[in-house]
């Protein structure tokens, strides 16, 4: 005689985190087309700002952040969004937008002014508490 079979009982379908209503509505069209496919007529093409971005993402971000992902994980750094800035920082080929672009000599030494007021506000407020205590 053999033992009678436990049946367990059924998985709960797993919890997906929330989604934006564009990201529903970008899954609601994807789904709508498949579904389309497999019951028999087409269904109407998703709304083209849905294949815009989809053809954007493909193009345009795609090679970017495949790049960034590869150097990330060959690296494994120990803080990846700092080191994924970085990289994207030292790209020649992306446009870096303001952070790429060069200070120039009068705006450099404003900025090495401004450093050196600093230190010595610093350095008195120091001084003061110093004092005080």
């Amino acid at each position: 005689l053999k033992p009678p079979r436990l049946q367990r009982p059924p998985r709960p379908p797993p919890r997906l985190p929330p989604v934006s209503p564009r990201s529903q509505a970008a899954r609601g069209a994807a789904q709508s087309a498949l579904t389309a496919d497999a019951a028999g007529p087409p269904a109407a093409m998703p709304n083209p700002t849905i294949t815009q971005h989809m053809t954007y993402i493909q193009d345009k971000m795609n090679p970017i952040m495949e790049s960034m992902v590869t150097a990330t994980l060959l690296k494994c750094p120990e803080d990846p969004a700092e080191f994924m800035v970085k990289w994207l920082l030292e790209q020649t080929r992306y446009d870096r937008g303001e952070f790429g672009r060069d200070a120039g000599k009068e705006e450099l030494e404003q900025l090495r002014k401004e450093v050196e007021r600093l230190k010595a506000e610093k350095a008195k407020l120091k001084e003061a508490l110093a004092r005080a205590s």
